[in-house]
């Protein structure tokens, strides 16, 4: 009899014990939006400082969060945009290597090979799309990537 009550009552409490764990995803969600809301503002108006400053923050304080990969992607964007290939590549290569499952990733992988190729690292750039048509077949940077090795096949022919 005891130990019916105590399985009978076990199986009642169990769906409390897993209610009161409190869900990862949302365990600050408002702290590393406002972050992350802050570094895009940055972005937009070309302050690569602020940019590098909130997106240390939003690692430091939030290494979880959902809008990490999207903080190193913009972070690199501005240093593509602003000509400091070297920073960028190091910049898309931590979207590429730590956020696997990002959906930045292949936008990263893209923009790290039209990198390589301002840098004149031109083997990097064609290993880079080759990978992404690899990876992302029929996604719109696979179709980007086909296109810039169409065109490195013509450039190199004219050579």
């Amino acid at each position: 009899m005891k130990k019916q009550l105590v399985i009978a009552l076990s199986l009642l409490l169990a769906p409390l014990t897993h209610a009161a764990i409190p869900k990862k995803l949302n365990a600050f969600s408002e702290g590393d939006r406002l972050v992350y809301t802050k570094l895009v503002e940055a972005y937009r108006k070309n302050q690569r400082a602020e940019v590098i400053n909130q997106r240390r923050l939003l690692e430091k304080n939030y290494p979880q969060s959902v809008h990490l990969d999207n903080a190193y992607y913009l972070n690199a964007m501005l240093d593509f945009q602003e000509g400091r290939m070297a920073d960028a590549v190091r910049g898309f290569g931590v979207v590429r290597e730590r956020f696997p499952k990002s959906n930045k990733r292949p936008a990263a992988m893209l923009a790290m090979a039209m990198s390589y190729q301002k840098l004149g690292l031109r083997p990097q750039s064609v290993r880079v799309l080759n990978l992404i048509r690899k990876e992302y077949p029929g996604s719109p940077e696979s179709v980007r990537a086909g296109m810039h090795l169409r065109m490195e096949k013509v450039n190199s022919v004219k050579r």
